[in-house]
């Protein structure tokens, strides 16, 4: 198993602060994306995002290769019981979901010959593109995209709107602190969504693509591309089409969040091209 294609890049274009990271071996392929933080704390220096994924790639390279995704997220979730306990933090984050560092994560097994979906990302292969989009984000999205359609209305610029603090993510941001509360929920509520914090997930709310044996080059990418193509290059190209015709995403590219003041993109993105040999 080869990677054929790889990218990283940052929103702010400093990869110190990006929250996105891969993971290659020969059992597994992964993109792991660490959830932009609305708690504003930090770990040593680093965002929950950050801490969420460089926990999880590390987990994942300790498994032997055979694990279900059960097994992978028991694998997790026990480094972040340590990880509470380090930070003392095990009392807080029952009481406060979104101070949980966490992580949506697309995860690909050569043994089960499976890619598994925890929450925002993408998988394209023989020309279809399968997403994993949260409901409540779309709520959410479209709740910004009315705020800051409004401030156009009123006679402010896209030029005005981009150089300052993003008034449509600073007013929902109360309400996505509350979709916490939905994290790893039960299924009966189409606001449910999986993510890895170190608390259990329900079966139900992890997607599971199976691959035919004939599947030998797939795509595997986290959700700072609003879509992915058959190539690195062609998905890259959507992306600078859609950062212009939309800066603020709020039409073609509905978003919580837009481009903030002095970033490259609207988040972090990461495109990986797998080869099974």
């Amino acid at each position: 198993m080869e990677l054929i294609e790889k990218f990283i890049q940052s929103k702010s274009g400093n990869m110190a602060l990006c929250e996105d990271m891969y993971f290659h071996n020969e059992y597994f392929a992964a993109v792991i994306d660490g959830a932009t933080s609305v708690s504003d704390s930090l770990y040593g220096e680093k965002t929950q995002g950050r801490i969420a994924a460089e926990l999880i790639r590390d987990a994942i390279s300790s498994l032997n290769g055979r694990e279900s995704i059960d097994e992978i997220i028991t694998v997790i979730n026990e480094r972040y019981k340590v990880l509470y306990k380090k930070l003392n933090l095990e009392q807080e984050v029952l009481e406060i979901p979104y101070i949980r560092p966490s992580a949506s994560m697309i995860i690909y097994s050569k043994y089960h010959h499976k890619v598994w979906m925890v929450g925002d990302c993408q998988l394209y292969f023989d020309g279809k593109l399968y997403q994993n989009i949260k409901r409540i984000d779309e709520v959410f999205s479209e709740a910004r995209s009315i705020i800051v359609q409004g401030e156009l209305v009123k006679g402010r610029t896209v030029k005005e709107l981009l150089s300052e603090e993003d008034v449509g993510f600073r007013l929902i941001k109360p309400f996505i602190q509350k979709q916490y509360n939905f994290q790893n929920a039960t299924p009966d509520s189409d606001l449910s969504y999986a993510v890895i914090n170190g608390f259990p997930i329900p079966s139900e709310l992890i997607k599971t693509i199976d691959l035919s044996e004939d599947v030998k080059v797939f795509s595997l990418a986290s959700d700072g591309y609003p879509t992915i193509l058959e190539s690195l290059e062609a998905s890259e190209k959507e992306l600078s089409r859609l950062l212009m015709v939309d800066p603020l995403c709020i039409y073609e590219n509905k978003s919580t969040k837009g481009i903030a003041k002095d970033n490259i993109s609207f988040d972090d993105r990461t495109y990986i091209k797998v080869r099974i040999g």
